[in-house]
């Protein structure tokens, strides 16, 4: 059986691994690229979902559907944004969905 404290452990352990995985984004990729900032928003709404899974409430419901949404929204912009690129189309570097400094505001 599992106790709130195990359960914040794990939580806590699991958002550490998701910030090293972000670090290791933004120390290996430059700031204009697509995927990498796709990469590191992807990253941040996973970490938001894994920061409310121990909540199991209505609000923690809806903004992890939040966050799978924004995170929907990073990828075909990404997706969109490569495509143009590679179709010879010069495409303006998108502020992206949310929070893009280099990488986001965490």
């Amino acid at each position: 059986m599992r106790t709130e404290l195990d359960t914040s452990q794990q939580t806590l352990s699991a958002a550490a691994l998701l910030q090293g995985a972000r670090s290791a984004v933004e120390r290996s990729y430059p700031c204009d690229d697509s995927l990498a900032r796709a990469a590191l928003h992807l990253i941040e709404c996973v970490t938001d979902v894994v920061v409310r899974l121990p909540e199991r409430d209505l609000a923690s419901a809806r903004d992890v559907l939040g966050a799978a949404r924004a995170a929907v929204v990073t990828a075909t912009v990404a997706v969109r944004e490569i495509h143009d690129r590679e179709r010879g189309e010069q495409v303006a570097a998108p502020a992206g969905p949310g929070r893009v400094v280099c990488g986001l505001d965490r």
